[in-house]
């Protein structure tokens, strides 16, 4: 679907309908099938449930897919953290704090919707995404692939477009970043380990 901003404005006023009924069917207990994520307006109705319940891990559903892929490679990376501090750091060199940085309570995360969670407690994002979800007033496409939604509370979410699946990007550049960071971590610990190995080989020690 394009999204340029030369579209009529009547495409806007039937996204934020859509926003709209979305909302007013998740207000009332109505059981139809969630909105469609082939656009923004859909995908942004989508997020009420989640922030509604308080729910990360339906929260991490309705990301885009890029944000998802990042979450899914930290969460690889703590893994393969954790297996070398195990194999290689001396005991005394084992403090989360120090090994992990800021990721250190996801540490132990058995997939990416946990490491989510934890990102999410950092950021606080559920209060601030409760804090913002509204009727949504203006979806302005930026992209072909993102778009910002602003809401009656000024709140601003940022979307993002991969194949016909719209998510919430708002998180996505963090993300990314927090990605390349750990992955630098990683570096690290890898060359930390390999002298904590040829120390334990020079003095003979198991």
């Amino acid at each position: 679907m394009c999204l340029s901003n030369a579209l009529a404005p009547c495409y806007w006023h039937t996204m934020r309908t859509i926003v709209a009924v979305a909302l007013l069917a998740i207000a009332t207990g109505c059981q139809s099938p969630p909105p469609s994520r082939n656009d923004p307006a859909g995908a942004f109705a989508r997020l009420a449930p989640c922030v509604d319940l308080a729910d990360t891990g339906c929260l991490f559903k309705e990301l885009d897919r890029d944000s998802r892929w990042s979450l899914a490679t930290i969460h690889r990376t703590l893994k393969t953290i954790g297996e070398i501090v195990d194999q290689s750091y001396p005991a005394d060199r084992q403090d989360p704090a120090t090994v992990y940085g800021t990721w250190a309570k996801a540490a132990g995360s058995k997939n990416a919707h946990e490491v989510f969670s934890a990102f999410c407690s950092r950021h606080d994002c559920l209060r601030k995404l409760a804090r913002g979800l509204g009727a949504v007033t203006e979806i302005s496409a930026l992209t072909e692939t993102t778009a910002t939604v602003k809401t009656t509370r000024g709140g601003s979410f940022q979307m993002a477009r991969a194949g016909e699946e719209w998510g919430l990007a708002t998180y996505r550049d963090e993300l990314i970043k927090e990605k390349i960071r750990l992955g630098d971590n990683l570096d690290q610990v890898r060359r930390n380990a390999a002298d904590f190995d040829e120390q334990r080989l020079a003095t003979g020690e198991k």
